[in-house]
């Protein structure tokens, strides 16, 4: 009984774990990598095992660095079953479609200059095609049910509250009259957040693999977030700005929408126009209407107060590549929301392109930027920034809101260890440093004994 670790081990991105017993292999997670555009390539590109080997594949929910690269295993020869929650099931084809069509106009895009140097042409990581190919393989399992995923391993989901489906997994491994229970807390969120319910305990477990992403910090309370929000909003609208939020298509985005119209309800905000410039992100909102039976009181309270939560008549969502030049052309105090999160590729990019330059505008960060991406350089404090090849002043203000995160940070992660009380933690989805702190924080406790594994290491159970 081992766990590999191939992806998402001394990083934040790029999710894979493999859980081996009694000859039987089953892949948790196959995620994009985010960094570097040369690491990335090579990493995302070239699986470290065998597709065709896998019994199954469980998917903990629909965020890109989880399934992003999920059409590369299913068209490198993987055939199976992909077992996720049922919001889940409806999500993750959206954002691998997403994905596949990003990609390809992304190509595209580049080619017009590397065919002009006589460059070698940039190929898409997975076309549209193979990305529909891979969506016949979900199947829906709901949290709480034990389901035989191989030989010898059964799973259990439970409520993560992270992103709407997103599940914590128990994992029982049997063999040769052996047991033992593994835990895998990747991602894992927080209590009082919006939309989502807050995270449940699992039952006892030997081994906890869990995210340390903020393992070295704390966040601002959640509750604060939305008013730093309205601040930001407030401030660019006196100077006849635009706001511009890159954000994750997949619930941070419906977060960020939540956030403006209760601020608008409450009298915070004058009458605005708000421009959701990502056409999966207007997906996942139709999805998110129709899965709000999952989502916590205060939305349901608030959705009843406005009549239509996400979708109020002053939130425009954005489709055609021309809609999306309209936007970027039109003047005036506006919110743009757009992916990718990490500012990485999608139509952020061009709102970026158009508007860091001009002082009037904001660029408001509401999420986790990995190493090496546009974002964390935004973040670092880099006042001169690369665009599809071109280089940009930032003179635009920038704001970093921590307390939208949805990621549980030291405390938060900490107390939940102190009660479940494992073996053996495993720390994983996190940066060197962020990771390192966490593992001393729990040997002081003595909490548990701690492994930090280097991708490719594998763990003897």
């Amino acid at each position: 009984m081992k766990i590999h670790f191939w992806g998402g081990a001394d990083t934040v991105t790029g999710s894979q774990h493999i859980l081996e017993c009694s000859d039987s292999l089953v892949l948790r997670d196959c995620g994009m990598f985010q960094g570097k555009r040369e690491e990335a390539e090579r990493i995302n590109r070239t699986l470290p095992f065998r597709p065709d080997s896998l019994a199954a594949m469980e998917l903990s929910h629909a965020h890109i660095d989880h399934c992003g690269n999920i059409p590369t295993l299913c068209a490198r020869g993987y055939s199976g079953p992909i077992w996720a929650t049922y919001p889940t099931v409806d999500l993750a084809p959206v954002m691998v479609r997403d994905s596949a069509r990003i990609q390809e106009q992304d190509a595209a895009y580049l080619n017009q200059k590397t065919n002009r140097k006589g460059l070698p042409p940039v190929e898409p990581l997975y076309t549209i095609d193979e990305a529909e190919k891979c969506i016949r393989q979900f199947r829906p399992n709901p949290l709480h049910k034990p389901l035989d995923i191989a030989p010898g391993i059964t799973v259990t989901t439970y409520e993560a509250g992270h992103i709407l489906g997103s599940a914590i997994s128990r994992y029982r491994l049997h063999e040769n009259g052996r047991e033992v229970h593994v835990g895998f807390t990747i991602d894992f969120g927080r209590k009082n957040l919006p939309l989502i319910r807050d995270p449940e305990m699992m039952p006892p477990v030997d081994v906890l693999v869990s995210e340390s992403t903020y393992g070295d910090r704390l966040h601002g309370p959640a509750i604060d977030a939305s008013k730093q929000l309205g601040d930001i909003i407030a401030r660019t609208f006196a100077r006849g700005g635009k706001v511009l939020i890159p954000a994750f298509a997949l619930e941070r985005a419906q977060e960020i929408i939540y956030h403006i119209n209760a601020l608008y309800l409450q009298g915070t905000l004058p009458k605005l126009n708000v421009y959701v410039d990502s056409p999966m992100a207007a997906a996942v909102t139709k999805i998110f209407d129709e899965n709000d039976a999952g989502f916590d009181d205060d939305y349901k309270k608030l959705k009843a107060e406005l009549g239509c939560m996400l979708s109020p008549p002053w939130v425009k969502y954005v489709g055609t590549g021309e809609e999306s030049k309209a936007v970027t052309a039109t003047l005036g105090p506006h919110i743009v929301i757009a992916a990718s999160g990490m500012c990485e590729h999608g139509r952020i990019l061009h709102h970026l392109k158009a508007g860091v330059g001009d002082p009037r505008n904001s660029v408001v960060i509401v999420g986790y930027q990995a190493e090496n991406t546009l974002g964390r350089r935004l973040v670092d404090g880099e006042r001169q920034i690369k665009i599809f090849g071109d280089q940009h002043d930032v003179k635009a203000e920038f704001a970093n809101l921590d307390a939208f995160s949805a990621h549980a940070d030291r405390n938060e992660l900490l107390a939940y260890f102190r009660i479940l009380r494992p073996k053996k933690i495993v720390l994983v989805h996190g940066e060197t440093k962020q990771r390192a702190a966490l593992a001393a924080a729990i040997r002081d406790e003595k909490i548990a004994d701690v492994f930090l594994p280097k991708r490719g290491d594998t763990l003897e159970l």
